[in-house]
């Protein structure tokens, strides 16, 4: 084997490592995002007595579930959903694996949750709802 050849040999073994140690850490971070929760508390903030429980409603679960403030109007929404179900493909794991299977289930949570909040606020939705078909 010529030296040019090995030298070449090793390099690509090493970008191979690294380019699998990457897409290692992508994942962790796409797994973490979605674990985190939707908002960071602060380490110097002091701590709050306990207020009463507020029942949460479905759209503010949904809102949790999307990473979006009360106050998003439908586009940020979408964006929102688009972006959660990219990441959340169950095409891209291997078929029959446990990331398949979360895959499937978050996707399914996100599903839910875009149609709750999307039912509240596409006015196309609501007329489309209103009416009445015989």
């Amino acid at each position: 084997m010529s030296s040019g050849r090995r030298a070449y040999d090793i390099l690509r073994s090493y970008v191979n490592r690294e380019w699998d140690r990457l897409r290692d850490l992508d994942e962790i971070r796409a797994r973490n995002e979605l674990d985190a929760p939707t908002i960071p508390s602060s380490p110097q903030a002091p701590a709050e007595p306990a207020a009463p429980a507020i029942p949460e409603t479905p759209q503010s679960v949904a809102r949790k579930v999307l990473g979006v403030e009360p106050s998003a109007g439908l586009d940020e929404i979408q964006r929102a959903y688009e972006r959660l179900c990219k990441r959340a493909e169950p095409s891209r794991f291997a078929e029959g694996s446990d990331e398949r299977k979360i895959a499937e289930q978050l996707r399914e949570r996100i599903d839910q949750a875009f149609r709750v909040l999307k039912e509240d606020l596409d006015p196309t939705e609501k007329r489309f709802r209103s009416l009445e078909i015989d």
